[in-house]
């Protein structure tokens, strides 16, 4: 876990402070009363809450009385960066953990953060100053594993004292040959007890029948109560059963009836709709049929002209009547002429935009392409595929530069422990050395002492036995016997046993060294087989990446482009074809548009000739032509007035016929539009289907309201049924067990109150019962007793088991750690860090031995330091919290300071270090981006 940044709201001297972008080694340098106390107080208090009043740190409450408290983010943590905000509330203040996501959180997410440690052990452990490094000198064997307990790495000196109240607690209960403990005196009640209570029951031996009967009517009674109680339950589920049975029947019926027509497709409001289209085109064909017959009529009118005969006036109007319509066709030709040519120029355009395309495709092979919508979907889909792929690829080569990475580190991890092991042969040879040793420490113990020690025990069962005095006095003196004994032995085998202890961890530090090598080349082969594995996944979506190649080669052959044409832009091109092949399409359709229209002039032309050489006219140019039919045509100036208006009439009635008549097919497309969607082929089919939706839509909406009705419990019930009998039969079968059960529960408590007033009757005064209830009282009593000795029994052994299991494992790991810290803090003068007759003492290497009194008030606080960074690597795998320093290293010359500062630097990797200091020396051990400066 990592501070990020800090902002103190309001704490001591400090209101409104802001400091971000906190380092791994964090330097804070300030004058006195710069507030640098201030801050690591500030910390203490966020991270694990305000002092109390009852506690004698200070709370250090803005004098202002303005908002007290502020924030910390870390990171690193595991819920990730979060920020903790601890404000004036509740005597220790009110927190809140905001997270990453926008969510909070309470105390208890903090707790967990800093894995349930308390102030008091942080402090113990993580943060101190020069007044903690200077008590290393009063530091005792029991007080030494008494800390280490109280920073969590053995456990708590609480168990000691748990121990010894728990010992205590079972003499107070039980002792074998006691009289005053509690267990040995009910024990004696109960015998008592049940004197009496055999007593009475000699003589109440029919009383006894009697109780039994009466259990045994009892238990009956209770057995039938129960069956009965389930019976009425059941038979009140098959009753609620039978009155749903007609919603749950009809509701099958409708489902059945909506499976057998299965999903229907068909339009919103189809008959609705259709019915409105038919409506109109009643209308249109009523109205077309109107202006036809007025259109006749005008044709009529204009074919009784005389100036001409009917048949040649007849051919000079219409050819007149055209001449607008020839016009419009000339200029539509030109139109016509002018959209291919602006479609050709486009079409270039397109194909200079298709620079990847070298050969330009023929029209008919565009118009072959396939470019509808499915090969869109495909281009994306295979765009997509292309894409996870190469994410994938891309995350394997990461991962597998990731595990080379880490092989390359573990294998120069392993060449580094070589370098440091002994050769084998010296390495067995000093095994077998200390294999020697410990075989000559098991030595049997004499006979003397074993025959004082048998002598010991029989007097003192002896003793217990026979309640004699001076066979206790006996047993003492065995006792002593037994003790010279052993201490003569103990005289002679030390004179034997000698062997040096340096060489003896020297032996341990190899033994551990090889296991981690072990360890190391352990996984070193396990990343190599990750490797391989890796390895052989990357050639797999490798293969994947080939057959996606395969398929964009599939559509480049389609968009006629090269093999080396990115697949991202395939679907572009896929537009740009689209648009080409319309320009095509659209272009061929103008030109049969103006073909169409060069045919119409040419066969009117040829009209007009035709009629000119009929007239005997003179032969002009077309629109010359025409203006002499027309002036010719003023002859009949009776008729041409009637005329010119039958013919504006008859141009209006047509355009609205054309009118009608695009309406019509507009219609008759919306109608084909919906036999469509309904999947029918004639109208008639499209009303039938139309009815079915509706009964449909008529069934679900009834389901609906019959399954609100029915719960879950109740589909059950009746899945498993098919009529309505079988819930009525078994509910019939029910009320009889019913009747069978009320008559034996009524055969029961007769037999109760006879016996309930048997025993009444042999009971003597209430005597026997007295004497019962009296024993089973003092039994009760015993048992809880008893349950009470166990538990502390129990208890005492668990606490003894953790104690010596943290005592003989533990304590050893840390002085080791700490004989290492402190080697390299003294810079190689000391190789040996442990306990001598109960005190803290260290060995030099020319094997002189020091208190801590005796050293200097540098490397008593050196050691000092040795044992805190042996402790915090003890729980680098539980906890790894920031380190935090408040000038601790005045003591140190330059030598010495420079050592702690590089073990610092080693440190930080593991966890941040946060110094406090006036001493602006120590500033070149700090980056700039390291160090902030306290006004």
């Amino acid at each position: 876990m990592k501070i990020s940044a800090l902002e103190i709201v309001g704490y001591g001297k400090w209101e409104g402070k802001k400091i971000e972008g906190l380092q791994d080694f964090q330097l804070f340098f300030g004058a006195n009363e710069a507030g640098k106390s201030t801050i690591m107080a500030f910390i203490h208090s966020i991270l694990f809450g305000f002092p109390t009043k009852q506690q004698s740190l200070p709370r250090m409450e803005p004098k202002s009385k303005g908002a007290y408290g502020g924030k910390l983010v870390l990171e690193d943590t595991i819920f990730g960066r979060v920020t903790v905000e601890r404000l004036r509330g509740k005597a220790t203040g009110d927190v809140t953990v905001y997270f990453e996501d926008g969510t909070t959180g309470t105390e208890a997410y903090l707790e967990q953060m800093l894995g349930g440690m308390d102030r008091a052990r942080y402090q113990s452990i993580f943060s101190f100053d020069i007044h903690g490094l200077q008590n290393v000198q009063n530091l005792k064997e029991v007080d030494f594993e008494r800390y280490l307990l109280a920073t969590g790495t053995i456990g708590s000196d609480v168990l000691i004292r748990a121990e010894e109240r728990l010992q205590k607690r079972l003499d107070e209960l039980f002792k074998p040959s006691g009289k005053n403990p509690k267990l040995n005196q009910q024990l004696l009640k109960v015998k008592q007890a049940f004197a009496t209570y055999q007593d009475g029951k000699r003589n109440n031996q029919q009383y006894l029948r009697i109780v039994e009967e009466l259990e045994e009517a009892q238990a009956g009674v209770s057995q039938v109560f129960t069956e009965r109680q389930a019976l009425r339950m059941e038979m009140e589920q098959e009753e609620a059963l039978l009155k749903i049975w007609p919603v749950y029947e009809e509701w099958q019926f409708l489902r059945k009836q909506m499976e057998q027509l299965g999903d229907l497709d068909f339009p919103a409001n189809g008959i609705v709709r259709l019915e409105h289209l038919e409506s109109r085109e009643k209308e249109l064909n009523a109205q077309l049929i109107q202006w036809q017959e007025r259109l006749v009529q005008l044709v009529e009118q204009q074919r009784t002209s005389d100036l001409w005969s009917d048949s040649d006036a007849e051919k000079v109007d219409g050819l007149l009547e055209t001449w607008p319509l020839f016009q419009e066709w000339q200029r539509r030709a030109g139109e016509l002429e002018q959209d291919i040519r602006y479609l050709d120029q486009k079409e270039s355009q397109q194909f200079a935009s298709l620079d990847a395309v070298k050969v330009i495709p023929e029209d008919e092979d565009i118009l072959a392409m396939r470019l509808d919508v499915s090969v869109e979907h495909d281009l994306a889909m295979l765009q997509q595929e292309s894409e996870q792929n190469r994410v994938q690829v891309a995350e394997l080569e990461q991962q597998q530069a990731w595990k080379k990475r880490e092989l390359e580190q573990l294998q120069k991890q392993c060449e580094d422990l070589e370098r440091d092991l002994w050769s084998s042969a010296k390495f067995q040879q000093v095994q077998q050395q200390v294999e020697r040793r410990e075989t000559r420490k098991r030595t049997v113990y004499p006979i003397p002492v074993i025959g004082f020690a048998l002598l010991f025990l029989v007097s003192l069962i002896l003793a217990g036995v026979l309640q004699w005095v001076i066979l206790y006095g006996v047993a003492a003196l065995f006792l002593v016997g037994m003790g010279f004994a052993l201490l003569g032995f103990a005289r002679k085998q030390g004179g034997k046993s000698s062997y040096d202890p340096a060489e003896y961890g020297a032996f341990m530090e190899q033994k551990q060294a090889r296991a981690a090598l072990k360890k190391c080349y352990d996984g070193m082969d396990h990343l190599a087989l990750q490797v391989e594995q890796n390895e052989r996944r990357l050639r797999e979506w490798q293969a994947v990446d080939a057959d996606l190649d395969a398929k964009w080669q599939t559509y480049r052959e389609l968009f006629f482009l090269p093999s080396d044409f990115s697949g991202k832009r395939l679907e572009s091109i896929l537009f740009v074809w689209r648009e080409i092949r319309q320009g095509i399409e659209n272009k061929r359709k103008i030109s049969e548009d103006a073909q169409l229209l060069h045919g119409k002039m040419a066969e009117w032309k040829a009209k007009l000739e035709e009629l000119v050489q009929q007239l005997d006219l003179e032969s002009l140019p077309v629109n010359e032509q025409v203006m002499l039919l027309k002036t010719k045509r003023k002859a009949r100036k009776t008729f041409v007035a009637e005329i010119a208006k039958s013919q504006e009439k008859e141009e209006q009635l047509r355009n609205q016929i054309a009118i009608l008549e695009r309406e019509k097919a507009s219609i008759a497309f919306d109608k084909s539009e919906l036999l469509k969607a309904a999947n029918v082929k004639n109208e008639e089919f499209f009303r039938q289907k139309g009815l079915q939706v509706e009964q449909q839509w008529k069934w679900q909406e009834r389901a609906v309201l019959l399954r609100a009705q029915i719960t879950d419990s109740h589909l059950e019930s009746l899945a498993g049924i098919q009529q309505e009998s079988e819930i009525s039969a078994q509910v019939l079968e029910r009320k009889d067990r019913l009747r069978v059960l009320d008559t034996d529960l009524d055969r029961y408590r007769k037999v109760i109150a006879e016996k309930e007033l048997a025993r009444e009757t042999l009971e003597d005064g209430q005597s026997f019962s007295n004497r019962m209830q009296h024993f089973y009282s003092e039994q009760e009593s015993f048992q809880d007793l008893a349950k009470e000795w166990m538990r502390v029994k129990l208890a005492k052994e668990m606490v003894g088991q953790i104690m010596r299991k943290l005592q003989e494992e533990k304590l050893p790991k840390v002085l080791t750690r700490a004989t290492h810290f402190f080697d390299v803090l003294s810079m190689g003068s000391y190789k040996l860090v442990r306990f001598s007759e109960n005190r803290l003492q260290v060995e030099r290497y020319d094997g002189m031995r020091f208190f801590p009194e005796e050293l200097s008030q540098a490397t008593k606080e050196q050691l000092y330091l040795a044992i805190r960074f042996a402790v915090i690597q003890m729980l680098h795998g539980e906890l790894r919290l920031p380190i935090i320093i408040d000038d601790s290293f005045v003591n140190f010359d330059e030598e010495r300071l420079e050592e702690i500062m590089v073990l610092l630097q080693e440190i930080r990797r593991e966890n941040q270090v946060i110094f406090f200091t006036c001493h602006k020396q120590l500033s070149k051990y700090f980056s700039k981006e390291e160090q902030h400066m306290l006004y």
